[in-house]
């Protein structure tokens, strides 16, 4: 499937077509392979916020139509539509009516783009275009027997904030044959229904597996995805944001619609999240059985399955994972470094109390990091008597063997806990070595074992 990217005015891309000058001379004073790492340097530069660097190779009439500022608004756009950054997957050079061109095939979340850079003489990028967003064809584990199960298209929450979604329904179901259900949270960023991640789609994996396994799953899409449009256009909304709008109220919702659904068993509903999702899970409990502000009594819910739940706040895990990215290859260079000093600084000056209305610091306002500072997702745990479910990854980058073993040492003699690692599998509970975010875009699916042990767990709750 294609997706159009509206990327540009029609000025700019007329401008954009016409700014090549510079035919090619008869020997061209760069190589196809310096002309390729220039390429590259280009997309990443726009991957890493550096728009000013991205602009400085550009050449003198594309620099004037498309100052940093502009670069920004487009590749903003891109993302928009195409989801996370993830890699580039393919660089080819072409030779296209006189001119030298290369083609940057980049992968996002929500497939590839082919980006087209066009050189002049002296190496400056003259032309620029972004191709069509190509989605990855879905493959499904093979542990997913479609046949068992049937999807259901619904709708969660009502109002404004409405979102659409996915029920996952075994066929064995029935209101004589009730089957446990689940809700999954998302982590953090404006994910899919799927948690789509390049070729990848965790969520729907779960959701085909657990149902193949006779456990319904509703999944939907976040509201920040849904209503990224709204949001960026209305920054008096955007600032107010904190995760309760952004994931705990569309949670609660989810589990309300479950509940209203015959084949569904009421009493052994549980929350599946996943990273934030995982680490706000304590804090959905409290709130779905608290629920009268929102829906009413019945919300409640059964249990609780936390998939690398971050024990300490977000903050320290973005310092974290800078350090451990940069230091990858065993060197971390200046600017590497430089962007280490950024995010501790940016993390410092949210726990001071620092940010400034209306200021964005680490891709949130103020009041979002406010609501998550003051959020102990420990000591809530500690509090809960409903049964949870802690998975964790050892190749887990992100969320790490330091958070687990937090979880373990709080939460250590409570009955309704069980923790389970395991040793092969990543952040997104796929084969993996930890070696970054590049190995989130080769195509994999959430690991069989994990699934399995979910669905035991689940259709072992107790009914009230």
């Amino acid at each position: 499937m294609k997706f159009s990217l509206i990327l540009a005015s029609a000025a700019i891309l007329a401008l954009l077509v016409t700014g090549c000058s510079s035919r090619l001379p008869s020997e061209p004073m760069k190589t196809r392979e310096e002309l390729e790492e220039i390429a590259r340097a280009f997309v990443i530069s726009l991957a890493q916020d550096k728009y000013d660097d991205a602009s400085e190779l550009l050449d003198k009439k594309m620099e004037k139509a498309l100052p940093a500022s502009e670069l920004k608004r487009i590749w903003t756009s891109l993302l928009s539509q195409a989801g996370n950054w993830g890699q580039i997957t393919g660089v080819e050079f072409a030779e296209e009516s006189g001119y030298r061109v290369i083609y940057v095939t980049g992968l996002f979340q929500n497939g590839s783009v082919d980006i087209k850079v066009v050189f002049d003489n002296e190496g400056k990028i003259a032309g620029l275009w972004f191709g069509s967003l190509v989605s990855v064809e879905y493959e499904p584990p093979s542990y997913a027997e479609e046949d068992l199960f049937i999807e259901i298209e619904v709708v969660v929450g009502e109002g404004r904030w409405a979102l659409p979604g996915t029920l996952t329904l075994p066929k064995s179901a029935s209101a004589t044959n009730k089957v446990p259900g689940v809700v999954l949270v998302h982590g953090s960023g404006p994910n899919d229904r799927d948690e789509t991640m390049g070729p990848n789609k965790p969520f729907k994996d779960l959701a085909w597996g657990l149902a193949s396994k006779g456990v319904a799953v509703l999944r939907y899409e976040k509201r920040t995805k849904e209503y990224q449009k709204e949001l960026s256009e209305d920054p008096q909304e955007s600032a107010k944001l904190t995760v309760r709008e952004e994931t705990m109220e569309d949670a609660v919702a989810a589990v309300t619609l479950l509940k209203t659904i015959d084949e569904i068993d009421p009493d052994r509903i549980a929350i599946i999240g996943h990273s934030l999702g995982g680490m706000l899970a304590p804090r959905i409990a409290q709130m779905c059985n608290n629920a009268t502000d929102l829906h009413g009594p019945d919300a409640s819910v059964a249990g609780l399955v936390m998939m690398a739940a971050p024990a300490r706040n977000l903050l320290d895990l973005a310092v974290d994972q800078a350090q451990y990215l940069a230091n990858l290859d065993g060197n971390a260079d200046s600017d590497e470094m430089a962007r280490i000093r950024e995010i501790k600084e940016a993390a410092e000056k949210i726990k001071s109390g620092a940010v400034r209305d209306g200021e964005i610091v680490l891709g949130a306002y103020k009041a979002y990091w406010e609501d998550l500072l003051a959020y102990d997702q420990v000591k809530t745990a500690q509090g809960l008597s409903l049964p949870i479910l802690i998975l964790q990854g050892e190749q887990d980058y992100q969320v790490t063997m330091a958070d687990v073993n937090i979880w373990k040492t709080a939460l250590e003699g409570k009955p309704n806990v069980s923790i389970k690692v395991y040793p092969d599998v990543n952040h997104l509970f796929m084969s993996g070595s930890g070696k970054g975010p590049s190995e989130y875009m080769e195509r994999s699916n959430v690991s069989e074992e994990v699934v399995n042990d979910i669905a035991k767990w689940v259709k072992s709750l107790p009914v009230s």
